[in-house]
């Protein structure tokens, strides 16, 4: 079940509830959430960024960073994660790179503390839905380190393909490993949710 509660404006997503959660703008507020999360090395270092450092360093993100990144690459806001019926927000799923104009880039992060709920791929889900929906994306792309196992489950989930291995990168903490690239275009979606 997706509740899509509003319109698109300004490039700003409309708020999502799905069956467990609240898809919603992050802002400065939320500041002290995001930290609790992106502090960590097992969040940020798989993602692909250092830890991030201080509450401030994420306010500033949010407020200024972020809004000012989606601008330049014309990329739709993305969301933060919230259970229902708590205002916390927990994770983030974006859009954080345009390669065409119908070609988006996902990605999220989640506090360790609710891995293995399945609340990534509900919440991918969603903003997939939304971007083969109401933006008319051809494809939808994903990357991630082969040592992230959980990326890899989750793009398997969603039904994404595995497209490329790119061999000997190296991760945000300067480590050789293999960056992976999966697509998922339009047409498999609706044969999968049609």
């Amino acid at each position: 079940m997706l509740e899509i509660l509003g319109q698109i404006e300004n490039n700003i997503l409309p708020d999502i509830r799905t069956n467990r959660l609240y898809l919603c703008q992050r802002t400065a507020a939320d500041a002290s959430d995001v930290f609790d999360y992106a502090s960590l090395p097992e969040v940020s270092y798989p993602a692909g960024f250092p830890p991030v450092e201080t509450v401030a360093d994420e306010a500033y993100y949010l407020e200024h960073v972020l809004p000012k990144s989606q601008a330049e690459q014309q990329l739709p806001s993305g969301y933060g994660i919230k259970l229902k019926g708590e205002d916390k927000v927990i994770g983030s799923v974006d859009f954080n790179h345009r390669h065409a104009d119908d070609v988006l880039e996902i990605g999220y992060t989640l506090h360790p503390d609710y891995w293995g709920q399945g609340i990534v791929p509900e919440a991918a889900g969603a903003l997939i839905e939304l971007g083969f929906t109401l933006l008319n994306l051809h494809k939808i792309e994903l990357n991630c380190y082969d040592t992230n196992k959980q990326s890899q489950r989750v793009a398997e989930k969603l039904g994404f393909t595995l497209e490329a291995r790119i061999r000997d990168r190296k991760d945000a903490l300067g480590n050789r490993c293999d960056d992976l690239r999966y697509g998922l275009l339009k047409s498999e979606w609706e044969a999968d949710h049609g």
